[in-house]
């Protein structure tokens, strides 16, 4: 499953927001050494290089998040206008 695009699809739905999280970060952390942990073998290298592309998906999932955010309120803002008019 590709995160972000993921991310990027609650987000324009408003279910979704960069708050909610950057606010759950610590718990995405543990989740994705867990999940390192039972994908890998026991040792502490495969686990680290599951998890520093996950984290990175992760991270970049709360830009996007932020970018679809400010284009669905400006598209909100545009519309409210376009109404007043």
């Amino acid at each position: 499953m590709n995160w972000p695009i993921l991310v990027f699809f609650l987000t324009k739905l408003g279910i979704l927001t960069p708050d909610f999280l950057k606010a759950y970060r610590r718990h995405a952390i543990v989740v994705i050494l867990i999940l390192a942990a039972v994908i890998t073998p026991p040792d502490l290298i495969d686990q680290l290089i599951v998890f520093v592309p996950l984290y990175c998906l992760y991270e970049i999932s709360i830009f996007i998040s932020k970018k679809a955010l400010k284009d669905r309120e400006d598209k909100m803002a545009k519309t409210d206008v376009e109404e007043w008019s």
